[in-house]
């Protein structure tokens, strides 16, 4: 069986990833839900404004996490002559 440790999921980050594509099929639910509706109210419409304004937010957040990480390529060094 194979054994997975905690630095092995911190390393290849699973978990974050796992739920950012939940977020992803819940929202593309949820736009496929708002398009069924025969009359779509307001409260409907802000709910759903709501839910992809909170997908695109946290997209950008998760990119700007991974850009700090030690993936990221390294400052170019200075030369110094």
């Amino acid at each position: 069986m194979v054994r997975i440790t905690a630095g092995l999921l911190d390393e290849l980050k699973i978990l974050p990833r796992l739920a950012f594509l939940c977020q992803i099929i819940l929202t593309w639910k949820v736009c496929l839900w708002f398009m069924t509706l025969p009359e779509p109210t307001t409260q409907q419409s802000a709910f759903v404004s709501l839910v992809t304004a909170m997908l695109s937010a946290s997209f950008a957040l998760w990119l700007g996490k991974e850009a700090k990480t030690d993936r990221a390529m390294p400052p170019k060094a200075e030369v110094i002559s």
